[in-house]
Order: C-alpha cells, then structure tokens, then sequence
C-alpha cells in the first residue's frame, strides 16, 4: 500500500514546479533577454534593407560590414569571458549593456556610413559582453544540471517569441526597415543596466576553489578552450547548425525569387511566420518527450531532420504555398531539436572556473551566421537548387561529428 505514495515522492518536479525554483534574479534575466530580444528584431531583420536604401551600400560592402562586426564579437567574447570569469559578471554586464546602449542609438542617429558602421562595430559588444555573461551567470545560479538546461531552453523560446511578435509589431506601427528604430533598442538596454547595478553583486557568485592559484591570462585560457577537443568539437557542430539556419534565412528567400518572383514575397512572409509558429508550438512539448533522451542522441535526431529538411529543399521545384510550407516545419522541428540542445551541450562542456571564456568563445558561432551568406550566395549562383545539397552535407557532418565524439561527451557530462 506504500508503493504508489512512494512513487509519487519520487517523480521528477514538473516544468512549472522547476520554473519556480529558479531565483529570482534568472527569472529577471530571462524576462530582460525577451524585452531586449523584442525590440532588436523590430528593427535588426530589415538592417541590409537600411543599410541599402539610406547609404546605397553594395552586397559586398554590407557582407563585409557585417563579418568584421562578427569577428570582432568574436574576439571581445573571449576577453570579456575571461574578465568576468576573474571579477564576475556585473563589471562585464555593465559594460555590455553601456556599450550596447551606445551602439543602437549610434546606428539610428548616424548621418553618414561611417559613423553606421561605427555604431555597428560598437553593437559587437552587445552579442560578446552580454549575452555570454548573461547565460554564465544563469549557470552561476542554478547549480544542477537540469535547471540549467531548462534555463536555456526557455531563455531560446523567448527568442523565438520576440522573433514572432518584434517584426508583426513593427510593421503595424510602420517601425520596420527605418533607422531611428534603433532607438527604441537602445532604450531597452536601460533598464537592464539599472537592474544589473542594483540588484547583481559583484565580485564572483562561485566560491574560489581552495589554495588560491594564480589567475590564468587570456592567453593561457585560449589555449586551454583549444586543447579541449570535445569543446571544440561541439562548437564546430553549432558553427555549421549556424551556417545552415542562416541560408534559411538568406539563401532561401532569394532561391524562391529565382523560381516564381511574383510569388516569392507573400510565400517568404508565410515561411517565416510558420517556422517561428513552428519552434514555438513545438518548444512547449519537446522539453518533456525528449527528457529522458540523452543529449548527444538528441542532437543527432535535430541533425538528422536538419539534414531531411535540406533535401526536402533540394527536391521541391513548384513554387506552391503548401509545399514550402510542409517542408518549413520539418525544417522548423530540427531547429527547435538542435539549436538549442546544442546550447545547454556547450554550457555543461563549460568548466566553472572558466564557464565565461567558454561562452564567450561560443560567440565563434556569429562566423557561421556571417559566412553563410557569402557561401551561400555563391553557391546558389553556381548550382542552384544544389546549394541545399551542401546545407544537408553541413547537418550530416554535424551528426558525424556528435557520433565520433559521442562517448567521450558522455563521459564529459558524467564528470560536470
């Protein structure tokens, strides 16, 4: 007769009941994430629109724009991650959110192209010395491993809500592909700033580990992050997921423009909405079907949909609404499964004592989001439809790349 009320004491928490036991500084940086996350996709989606129509700059002059930018994100992630490993996540928040205020009102203030430019090398800041740190300091709090991970997912899902609903709202108040849009970006770093000075302590929230070693140089943490082959592997898989999301989002539109250009604009606006619709509905399930699957196999069925989705591209020469949009939410699902899987794979990869510069070596992912593009782009003028054959080549890759290493993340994630 004890057995039921025994089981019942042992049942995992709910997804509410873990929710609640977050503190309530997560619970504060994830609502800030979706507030900052709103107001940038009002305005960011449109930036090459802006940046053609107000400054006449060529593709080339805006590719390049935009991968210095990354680069320099790159280079910032890792600096900033090793600061706010050695004095904590406030000194680096605050910056972040300073510079970042800086940079939005910069783009939409800008007279000239290079004072834009300028206020688009400053917004590197806001992807290197933000982000990281905010999702750092999300695992700073929450100690388990599961909480972490359900931290993540739904720090993803607010994306993809801002992702929705920022764009909609813009185009209803006319906001969209204008600069001084950026200013309500801006505006929004505020009053994260004023909550970090307030209420995030400084100095380190994790305990120094006993014998105080000596602090370890940028360098020295570089050179730690590149000897970490299982790390490194999992970043090469989130760099290519990065190049294959982005054709989604590039290379895609312009290939429906090759087949039927009457058609393609009202058939992108539906793709897109149906792809966050999409990630959205099926984000609110996934969490507690694929709980009990471990992560490397998780994120070998995200690649393997990834990799479908791509042929299912490759395939489809009709320009037919329900066709594309069929294969935008097989495509929608592995996105759903894989990004942010391979997220939480890179935060429990992270050590503690360098959780920091690990994420902010993450930021390598933007060189997938910069380039694909460009590969894409020459891809499409080269082959055609045969560009999506190498997208589905880069998600098989990725599953390759989890299956080799697959015993050794297990052991990895046994040890954290």
């Amino acid at each position: 007769m004890t057995t039921k009320p025994g089981a019942e004491a042992c049942a995992p928490p709910t997804l509410f009941q873990t929710l609640k036991t977050f503190p309530a500084t997560v619970h504060a940086l994830l609502f800030f994430t979706g507030v900052i996350r709103f107001s940038y996709f009002m305005a960011w989606p449109f930036i090459a629109v802006i940046m053609t129509r107000t400054y006449h700059m060529s593709p080339v002059a805006i590719g390049l724009a935009m991968t210095s930018s990354a680069l320099l994100s790159v280079v910032l992630g890792m600096y900033g991650g090793q600061i706010s490993d050695r004095l904590g996540r406030r000194v680096i928040l605050l910056l972040g959110c300073a510079f970042s205020c800086v940079g939005y009102a910069t783009l939409a203030l800008a007279s000239g192209m290079g004072l834009f430019i300028t206020g688009l090398m400053i917004i590197s800041v806001c992807f290197a010395w933000v982000d990281p740190p905010v999702r750092a300091l999300m695992s700073d709090l929450l100690g388990d491993r599961r909480r972490r991970a359900l931290a993540l997912q739904m720090r993803y899902y607010l994306i993809n809500v801002a992702a929705v609903t920022g764009p909609l709202v813009g185009i209803v108040f006319g906001l969209t592909s204008q600069k001084g849009t950026f200013l309500i970006t801006a505006l929004s770093y505020l009053p994260f700033l004023v909550y970090v000075l307030l209420f995030i302590p400084a100095g380190k929230l994790l305990a120094e580990p006993v014998g105080n070693a000596p602090s370890v140089k940028l360098h020295q943490v570089m050179g730690i992050i590149a000897r970490d082959k299982i790390f490194v592997a999992a970043l090469m898989c989130s760099i290519l997921c990065s190049i294959v999301f982005i054709h989604y989002e590039a290379v895609l539109p312009q290939y429906l423009l090759l087949l039927d250009a009457n058609a393609a604009v009202k058939l992108i606006t539906l793709i897109l909405v149906t792809n966050a619709c999409t990630v959205l509905l099926f984000q609110t399930f996934v969490v507690r079907f694929l709980a009990q699957v471990s992560l490397p196999n998780r994120i070998l069925l995200g690649g393997a949909i990834f990799a479908f989705s791509q042929l299912c591209f490759w395939a489809t020469r009709t320009p037919d609404a329900w066709v594309w949009l069929t294969m935008t939410c097989i495509f929608s699902v592995g996105e759903a499964i894989l990004m942010p899987n391979l997220n939480i794979l890179l935060d429990q990869l992270a050590p503690a004592e360098h959780r920091g510069a690990y994420l902010g070596a993450s930021t390598l992912t933007t060189l997938g989001i910069a380039a694909g593009p460009l590969i894409g782009g020459v891809l499409l003028a080269l082959t055609g439809a045969g560009v999506f054959i190498a997208t589905a080549l880069f998600s098989v890759l990725i599953c390759v790349i989890i299956y080799v290493c697959k015993v050794g993340i297990q052991a990895r994630l046994q040890d954290s």
